[in-house]
């Protein structure tokens, strides 16, 4: 061993410990695992626990020794020493203990050197001695260091799956008890050992809406592995999959894992059939999948079968060409099986006809003339509406194409092709005109729809006008202007803004009244340029402006990427307002309107275009608003007031805090917090400091005692901002961290739990308010 190394370890001289950096890493590469072998011995001793020089040292010469490793590539050389270190904190305890969250002694070890372990995960020397006990890491109750594991064992699987395969029972046991990290891993080692996750799946089934996105997507990778390879094993869990179709960012995923488990085991799905035709209504793209499960469905019996084929006849006389292909695999199918269902003669009704809808039509006579009327009530109303739409606006054409029907054989010359080639000029043109005509007998709307195609271009904004939203918006304050009710009557015939706010006021009332309570309308709107295209700052104020209003004189700032979203909110809070509909020549919409021309390309949609296409946003959409807002930290100062039917500061909507926030020296939140500190430049820790909130100060003790000396406190009006720690930064235990941002300094601190974390940052943002805020009233007063 190294001379230095000698005295250092063998000594426990502290003051040495620092020269080891000085020497070059060639030089110790040799003693290494002796290093790490003489560690061992010290952090197993009895004292080691109670002896903080000894604990130092030890530290010390970790971060050198896996410095060394890295620099000189040495891994496999010093693996044996280093995993033994690592396995002998296993037997010590590794979980804090009381009200001490700090890590224990070989909590810290163990932690260290799991990076310059693991980092290797593609060198197989390493992994296979590191792997075992990296797992039994899992299973010792320290979350930290659990998580840590996790990312590395994560990145394991993908470049040796096999390792981990034998240690599958305890991963999945790891996920369930909340480290749901390593869900990524699941997905490696199930084509190896698919009968333990199988004996887990319905408990990871049911943890799908406690998981974030990321992790979603790793189980729903799973669900779809299980069901391309045992699709029996899922059958179990359809209920539960079924209740997940309602989030879009599932929804696809989702029901292609149903469809294999309908092919394998068709009766699971009898009784979740009306909810999957909802979910095609509200997601047409995936009516393929939604027909194939009744078609799966479909074979178990005659009844099930004639049910199927009123949903997907009536399908196919209503959707486009693109899934005619699907619909008509899956109507032969059933009709192939259960001949009697069209009483024989599905074949010549294939034949008889070169339109597509022309062939729904036969099929749902058929199957009425069949069922008695009596099955899929629902379904063949909504059909014969379709049919007599598409009767009516057809007219002499369809007068043709009936008389062609009654004399079918000269019609058999058409293939299939030639059918396919009709379809594509006709099918659009006929599907407009008849969802028109169901559009406007639906609502009742008294405008004529027209004979040319002008007049049906109109008709489908307004049928699909629920659905998903257009994106971004921006701007304004209130009322709209006094206009005179002629003018309105006689743009009403040409300005498409007024048309569509008119038909919809009622759901753009219901839909604001809902909104208002989960995302604030701004009170003003600026567009700005970025690297990255057209923001929208924001400025959101308190209305009440009370005695101690954090926002008397000033406004809580958003920059969003999104504009247009925030201009549509704010066009329907205006209209929400107003007693009459809105016309593009009101003064506070020509406002919005050059707010959305700045933000647009040349050759986008224009104002009234973009605003008509959907009458209200997505619910996905507003939840993206709700993560912005979340993320600059408004809701610990706004909150909704229902007495006031409006976004009030936390002051105003609190005055019972009010006295104790303004009182001076009454702390408005006290207690023990890490502070991320670096210790001999080169090591960073968290010690625990007892910090107090009160007045315009943050004030902290140099130790964990509130009697200890204070060090130099923080000025809360010199707070440029606090945030929680990124995502992409957060390493051991930062989902709790956050940063406090000063012109000269940052301070990343740590709660003991999230719950603590999030009492925290509201309290330090309502007082930098609160200090900003008492700023600006004396600026006032001054001048």
């Amino acid at each position: 061993m190294h001379q230095l190394f000698s005295q250092v370890l063998g000594q426990r001289d502290l003051s040495r410990a620092g020269d080891l950096f000085s020497l070059e890493d060639t030089e110790i590469e040799d003693c290494l695992s002796q290093a790490l072998d003489q560690i061992k011995a010290i952090s197993c001793s009895p004292d080691y626990l109670t002896n903080d020089n000894d604990q130092a040292v030890v530290e010390i010469c970790i971060t050198r020794i896996t410095t060394a490793i890295r620099e000189t590539g040495s891994i496999e050389r010093h693996s044996m020493a280093l995993v033994g270190l690592w396995e002998s904190c296993l037997e010590h305890n590794l979980t804090p203990q009381g009200e001490n969250t700090e890590d224990t002694p070989h909590a810290k070890i163990a932690s260290d050197i799991t990076s310059c372990i693991l980092q290797n995960y593609s060198c197989p020397s390493v992994m296979v001695l590191a792997v075992p006990v990296a797992v039994r890491f899992l299973q010792r109750g320290n979350r930290e260091l659990s998580r840590n594991m996790s990312s590395y064992l994560s990145l394991a699987a993908i470049a040796k799956a096999d390792l981990l395969a034998e240690h599958t029972e305890a991963i999945t046991l790891s996920v369930l008890g909340g480290n749901h990290m390593l869900l990524r891993v699941l997905p490696s080692v199930y084509p190896r050992q698919p009968d333990t996750i199988h004996r887990h799946l319905g408990n990871l089934t049911a943890m799908m809406s406690q998981l974030e996105s990321p992790e979603q997507q790793h189980l729903i990778r799973l669900i779809q592995m299980v069901a391309e390879q045992h699709p029996l094993m899922l059958s179990p869990q359809v209920p539960a999959l079924v209740g997940y179709l309602g989030d879009q960012s599932l929804t696809e995923a989702l029901l292609g894992a149903l469809v294999d488990v309908s092919q394998a085991s068709p009766s699971s799905l009898v009784n979740f059939l009306p909810a999957l035709r909802i979910v095609g209504q509200q997601c047409p793209a995936l009516l393929g999948h939604v027909a194939r499960i009744h078609g799966s469905v479909g074979i178990i019996s005659e009844t099930h079968a004639h049910s199927s084929l009123v949903y997907l006849v009536s399908l196919l006389g209503s959707m486009e060409h693109s899934f005619h292909h699907t619909l008509l695999l899956e109507i032969r199918g059933l009709t192939d099986r259960y001949p009697s269902v069209l009483g024989g003669c599905g074949k010549d009704i294939y034949r008889m006809s070169n339109s597509f809808t022309a062939i729904a039509r036969l099929l749902g006579r058929r199957l009425e003339e069949r069922g008695g009327g009596g099955r899929g009530g629902v379904s063949e109303q909504q059909l014969q509406v379709k049919i007599q739409a598409f009767e009516e606006k057809m007219g002499e054409e369809e007068g043709e194409e009936e008389a062609g029907e009654d004399s079918p054989a000269p019609l058999r010359r058409y293939s299939l092709s030639q059918a396919v080639r009709d379809e594509r000029r006709e099918m659009r043109f006929n599907r407009s005109k008849s969802l028109a005509l169901h559009a406007v007998r639906s609502r009742s709307i008294n405008s004529d729809t027209g004979e040319d195609g002008d007049g049906v271009e109109l008709s489908p904004d307004n049928i699909f006008s629920n659905a998903l939203p257009n994106q971004h918006s921006e701007n304004q304050e209130a009322p709209p202007a006094d206009r005179k009710p002629t003018e309105k009557e006689e743009q009403g015939e040409t300005d498409r803004l007024f048309l569509h706010l008119r038909d919809n006021m009622e759901v753009i009332r219901e839909f604001c009244k809902d909104m208002a309570q989960q995302v604030p309308t701004p009170e003003q709107c600026v567009i700005e340029d970025s690297n990255r295209g057209c923001v929208a700052k924001l400025s959101f104020s308190c209305p009440l402006k009370g005695h101690y209003c954090l926002y008397a004189k000033s406004c809580f700032y958003l920059t969003s990427r999104q504009p247009h979203l925030w201009i549509h909110i704010m066009l329907l809070h205006l209209q929400s307002k107003s007693s009459v509909p809105l016309c593009s020549r009101d003064q506070c919409v020509q406002r919005l309107a050059s707010l959305w021309e700045k933000t647009q390309l040349k050759g986008a949609h224009s104002f009234p275009m973009a605003m008509t296409q959907h009458t209200t946003p997505h619910r996905k959409d507003l939840d993206s608003l709700q993560l912005q807002l979340e993320e600059v930290r408004f809701f610990d100062l706004f909150g909704y007031s229902e007495e006031e039917g409006s976004w009030l500061c936390f002051m105003c909507n609190n005055p019972e805090k009010a006295t104790v926030v303004n009182q001076e020296g009454q702390p408005l939140i006290e207690g023990k917090l890490k502070e991320k500190q670096v210790r001999w430049k080169f090591i960073k820790r968290w010690k625990t400091r007892y910090f107090t909130l009160a007045g315009n100060q943050l004030l902290f003790r140099r130790g964990k005692s509130k009697d200890e000396l204070d060090d130099i406190p923080i000025e809360l009006s010199k707070v440029q901002s606090v945030k929680v720690v990124a995502k992409k930064r957060r390493d051991r235990g930062l989902p709790r961290a956050f940063e406090i941002f000063t012109d000269s300094k940052t301070y990343v601190l740590k709660a003991q739990d999230e719950k603590h974390a999030e009492e925290w940052l509201q309290c330090i943002n309502v007082a930098v308010a609160q200090a900003r805020e008492r700023e600006n009233r004396e600026a006032t007063t001054y001048l």
